[in-house]
């Protein structure tokens, strides 16, 4: 990550190394929880896979 603004995240790859392509995942974090909880009304809870499992309501 090369940079960040706002809910955005800048990638930088190296081209003697693995990029992502078209339909591959990348899985990021939530850098703020107190945020996401006043944003978002419910979130999924995803497994060590990145597979959503279920979801929690949220209540801020």
């Amino acid at each position: 990550m090369t940079g960040l603004n706002d809910q955005h995240a800048y990638l930088h790859f190296d081209a003697a190394g693995p990029a992502p392509v078209v339909g591959d995942r990348i899985i990021l974090g939530i850098s703020h929880p107190c945020t996401t909880f006043d944003k978002w009304k419910w979130m999924p809870v995803i497994d060590d896979n990145g597979q959503a499992r279920s979801y929690i309501t949220t209540r801020f």
